[in-house]
């Protein structure tokens, strides 16, 4: 009967300690796995706007020019999602975005924006807006949540922007970084 229940102990023990690794293994993956997708994104709009990109349904009529592509946080209101879309320029120089809805990305359940940093300054209220121009790899930083970019609301942008994602009930942060020439890295 003393064997039985040493063995039940251990047991109890051992599954304890299996299942909070688990707990904790999985948090981390959530935050590993929404700073790739942030990382991709960021890179696919980067790729669209270099490629020249009106869309797939031509969302810039022929007079117009496109603007770029732009990914947008809402620090102060959504810190567990971003969007993002493209932006035409007509011939007034007039903005406006793709006519079809912008793409918005939550980050998996437990995960939010910690912060966003531009050198060492943390910008912690409003939107942010990564503008990537077409046919550069020059970027843009606004401080709205979308166009017109061409009305003089861009920021300096001469040190790298840091995204910092985190977990709720774990002290991981990830990161991704996008500097001033368009590199974009991260996932640390």
């Amino acid at each position: 009967m003393i064997e039985m229940l040493v063995v039940i102990t251990l047991f109890g023990i051992v599954s304890t300690l299996v299942t909070a690794s688990y707990i904790t293994f999985e948090r981390n993956q959530r935050i590993r796995n929404a700073t790739q997708t942030l990382k991709n994104d960021l890179r696919f709009v980067q790729n669209k706007a270099l490629a020249g990109d009106k869309g797939a349904n031509s969302e810039c009529s022929i007079n117009d020019t496109l603007a770029g592509w732009y990914v947008t946080f809402n620090i102060t209101v959504s810190t567990s999602s971003y969007t993002y879309a493209g932006v035409c320029r007509d011939e007034f120089d007039a903005e406006t975005p793709f006519p079809s809805p912008t793409k918005t990305v939550t980050f998996p359940s437990g995960v939010t924006l910690n912060s966003v940093k531009l050198g060492v300054d943390t910008l912690n209220s409003g939107d942010i807006t990564i503008l990537f121009k077409p046919l550069v790899t020059d970027v843009a930083l606004h401080s709205s949540s979308g166009p017109p970019f061409n009305s003089g609301n861009a920021k300096d942008f001469t040190g790298d922007l840091v995204i910092e994602l985190k977990g709720q009930q774990t002290s991981n942060v990830s990161t991704v970084t996008v500097r001033p020439t368009g590199e974009i890295s991260g996932g640390q």
